[in-house]
């Protein structure tokens, strides 16, 4: 599977020698003196637009400063009238940027849910990781910090949008670390084994485990800090174990009465060993693949304006194949089936080539299959439309 978003991310490297080189290994900074690089996944304007709304709640919203978060009461305003409802936590821009301007670091959650290009980007890297990501979006002073050292619990892909920053790397101080082993650093003294300064398009990858701290130089500093959530082995192993619930041995109480459990345990341990190759381990591969779509935002692509004109199709219309979902394909003798977000359409087996030719070309018209019937693929096409699998690119 194609993974452009990656292979931009990671350039002038290939996603192979990423992954041989550096992950789970070691920090990677890429630089590449060219300010736009991440335009088609992100930019200061969307950020800056963003920012300025009047509809955003706490906590997709997070000011922190000098390591520490600041109460939400300071930013948010309560009891907001929203037609007949009242909700608290909305956004007080006045009061956050005032805040921002005394050295706090603006922080937006999940930015993965709220801007296209980006979410389409860690939905890429999603596909690729097989692993819910997250982008959270770090909006930094003149010479302020927005956490003290630390590290985290995930691997950390950052992407500079404007301004700079200067990274502090002080190597791991647990490596690999998971959700459960979070950092307790305080009063850090260690020497940095790398400090480095990171400029707009600039890639720095951070493994999970690896001690750094960051402040903005002169000006505004704006980063994406992407988070891939991996599925580790303990994972793994954890959503398999359950299954020896199958076998009568293991549904036995542990003897506790008896004196030595070593004997015991060592011959549990034997049995294991044997039982492990009947556990279904495909099952748990199925488990987590379906948590990843589940997790990962999936967008939409035009989708309304698609419904508002969808009896104006014809054979000249322009599709698109929505690549902002995860799509699998599946065909049997009654047809080919089409499963995403949970749900799944049929349509007969004489639209295979069409269904085929979709996600082969991505932008397509009807009049492109000629051994298809128009009015049949005009007609999957509504339902495709209606689903939101592809949408009108042009009339």
């Amino acid at each position: 599977m194609e993974n452009p978003f990656f292979s931009k991310i990671v350039a002038p490297l290939s996603v192979e020698e990423f992954f041989e080189k550096y992950h789970e290994k070691d920090m990677l900074h890429i630089q590449r003196n060219d300010e736009q690089y991440y335009n088609n996944i992100l930019t200061s304007q969307e950020i800056s637009d963003y920012l300025e709304r009047q509809d955003i709640f706490y906590p997709s919203v997070r000011i922190v400063k000098n390591g520490s978060e600041l109460p939400n009461s300071q930013y948010t305003k309560s009891q907001i009238p929203i037609g007949f409802h009242k909700k608290d936590g909305l956004i007080d821009t006045e009061k956050a940027f005032a805040l921002f301007n005394a050295g706090s670091t603006l922080v937006i959650q999940a930015g993965q849910r709220y801007f296209d290009h980006l979410s389409k980007c860690c939905l890429d890297l999603s596909n690729k990781f097989g692993s819910p990501v997250q982008a959270n979006l770090y909006i930094t002073p003149n010479k302020s910090v927005g956490f003290n050292p630390h590290w985290d619990t995930h691997d950390v892909f950052v992407l500079q949008i404007a301004g700079t920053k200067t990274w502090k790397l002080y190597g791991f101080e647990n490596e690999l670390p998971t959700v459960n082993q979070k950092s307790k650093l305080k009063n850090y003294q260690k020497e940095p084994l790398k400090t480095l300064q990171v400029k707009p398009g600039d890639f720095l990858y951070v493994p999970r485990g690896f001690v750094h701290d960051a402040m903005a130089d002169d000006g505004i500093s704006a980063h994406i800090t992407i988070g891939i959530l991996s599925f580790t082995w303990m994972r793994f192993f954890s959503e398999l174990l359950p299954q020896l619930e199958n076998f009568r041995e293991f549904r036995e109480a542990v003897p506790f009465w008896k004196e030595d459990l070593t004997p015991i345990i060592a011959e549990k341990l034997d049995l294991f060993k044997q039982k492990a190759a009947e556990l279904d381990t495909q099952k748990v591969v199925r488990k987590l693949n379906s948590a990843q779509k589940r997790i990962q935002p999936q967008p939409f692509n035009n989708y309304f304006e698609s419904l508002l004109n969808i009896e104006k199709i014809s054979e000249s219309t322009v599709f698109a194949l929505n690549e902002g979902i995860i799509i699998s394909r599946k065909e049997n003798a009654d047809g080919i089936s089409l499963s995403f977000m949970g749900k799944s359409i049929s349509l007969p087996l004489p639209m295979k080539d069409f269904i085929d030719g979709i996600f082969e070309k991505k932008i397509f018209t009807v009049k492109d299959f000629e051994s298809t019937r128009p009015e049949n693929a005009l007609s999957a096409a509504k339902i495709l439309l209606k689903e939101g699998v592809i949408s009108i690119k042009e009339i």
